[in-house]
């Protein structure tokens, strides 16, 4: 699920893997007013979950609070 946050992009997703959905993110920081991003962080797998939808939820708090931590 892509979205943004603050000045960020965020694209929260999960890897399923053996019935368990693995959680993470990217994050992007738009560079421009055109809108051109740049990566500026990835989660890595943050967590297994039961399901798709927690796991994406759990991806965009990750982000979120990475975003709120690294904002300047």
């Amino acid at each position: 699920m892509k979205f943004d946050y603050k000045h960020f992009s965020i694209d929260a997703s999960c890897l399923e893997e053996g019935g368990r959905y693995y959680a993470r993110a990217k994050i992007f920081q738009r560079t421009s007013v055109a809108d051109d991003a740049r990566e500026v962080k990835w989660s890595g797998d943050i967590g297994d979950y039961r399901s798709d939808a927690d796991a994406v939820e759990a991806a965009q708090r990750w982000a979120r609070q990475w975003c709120d931590e690294n904002e300047h």
